[in-house]
This record gives C-alpha cells, structure tokens and sequence, in this order.
C-alpha cells in the first residue's frame, strides 16, 4: 500500500489559487491513501471555496473519508483528514490543543484493507514550539494514544510533526521507543518544507514492527511545489498478519 503524508494549506497553493481539484489528482497518482494536515478555509479566502474540504476531497476522489476539525469558524470546519480508496471502520479525533496556542490534534482512522487485515492510522499536526510539543507529548502519554489494547493491528504514524532541528525532541523521543523512523529505516531524509526550496523535515512518518518498509520518498515536482507550501511525503508499506498483541507504545 502506498501512503502519503501532505500538509495542504487549505488547498491553497503557492500561486495563490485555492484549488482542491488539484489536490485530489495529484492524491490519485500518487497513493492509496493519505493522511492530510490544515484541511479547510475558515477565513473563507476564496468565495467558492467549499465549507467542508474534506467531503469535497472525498467526493473528487470517490474515496472514504475522515475528517477531525480542531477548531470550526462560521460553519467551516479546519483540521486534519484521512481519505482512503480502503473502508474506514472507526475514526476518532483527539485534541492535543495547548493553551494559548492555534488548536491541534490527533485523527487516528482504522482502515480495512483488501487481504481482510486492518490498518490503525494516526494523523498529527504538532504545534511551533519546543514547549508545546513537549506539552503534546505529555497528552499523548496522559490519554494511551498509542498504546491503546485496542490497537490490534499494525500502525502507523505520520504527519506534520513542525520538528524543525535535526536533534530529537520529546514527541521523537517518544515515538522511537517502540516505533521506527521511516525515513531512518530508508536512509531517504529528505526535506518537505518549504515546498519552493524544501530545507526541513517537517513531514514525518512512523510504523510498528507489524509494518514492512518498502519505500520512501517526497513528491518533488512543479505541480506540487505549487499546489501548498508542503511537499507530500509518501512511504510504501506492507503489513504482517494481524496480531492480538498490543503494538502500541510502551510507558517510559
């Protein structure tokens, strides 16, 4: 299965021009399904801009949809989304908002795949700040995110971590400690910000040992580079037979 990560700024790209028709074919070349940050238009930038992006997403695409607004203004909703051509079984958003700061959170979407197994899928839009990533690891941790008994399946976790400096933060740190660095485990760190003269590793992607890394890699070419200011990051995986065993993380 192919797997993209993308933060879409709205659908609002570089030239200026709120397109998700773009966004969604790009979405089906390249991948099966993805995990989206800054899904939505709440400052209505653009009059024709639709209320719910991520509906709209889903219905270009034909594909399944979940979607975990952090904040809504006006009836518009903005958050993250998981678009899927695989049914989504349950999907559940969790707040990972610090006071003080814009709202952020977690989708975590289960996916039933063709072969009959599932896929536990986490989507995460992390805060700015060294602090407030510190503080969302906390929540995190508090609320058995990752290390639910429910997650029976095999995991991944992806999204737009705003890790800026190569040195391990506290959301890396907790992350390693069960979970493996896609981009590590590829040697392929390659930088996804900004999409004009990508220079950081913004875009990240995690998997369980329930999960085979066959491949790792940036959409880097003029149609992307224009349609936000993130490159889409996206990892190919396949996955071991389901298990009972918790693949979560363990407590530090």
């Amino acid at each position: 299965m192919k797997l993209v990560s993308w933060n879409i700024h709205g659908g609002l790209g570089r030239d200026g021009r709120l397109d998700l028709g773009r966004i969604a074919a790009l979405l089906r070349e390249n991948c099966e399904v993805a995990a989206l940050q800054e899904v939505g238009d709440p400052w209505q930038r653009s009059g024709h801009a639709a209320a719910d992006q991520a509906a709209q997403l889903g219905r270009e695409l034909g594909w399944f949809v979940a979607y975990g607004p952090n904040l809504v203004i006006a009836g518009r909703p903005y958050g993250n989304a998981i678009v899927s051509r695989h049914p989504i079984v349950r999907a559940r958003n969790y707040d990972l908002s610090v006071e003080g700061r814009e709202p952020r959170g977690c989708l975590r979407a289960d996916l039933q795949l063709p072969d009959g197994q599932s896929l536990h899928l986490f989507n995460l839009h992390l805060g700015l700040s060294g602090d407030e990533r510190r503080k969302q690891a906390s929540m995190l941790l508090s609320a058995d995110l990752l290390r639910d008994s429910a997650l029976t399946a095999p995991l991944v976790v992806c999204g737009d971590f705003n890790m800026w400096w190569p040195a391990p933060g506290p959301i890396a740190r907790l992350l390693r400690a069960t979970l493996t660095d896609v981009a590590q485990a590829t040697r392929t760190r390659r930088p996804t910000w900004p999409s004009s003269f990508p220079l950081l590793r913004l875009d990240r992607a995690y998997v369980d040992s329930a999960v085979r890394v066959l491949g790792c890699g940036v959409v880097n070419d003029p149609r992307t580079r224009l349609a936000s200011d993130h490159l889409p990051l996206w990892i190919e995986v396949e996955t071991a037979v389901n298990t009972s065993e918790n693949k979560g993380l363990a407590a530090p």
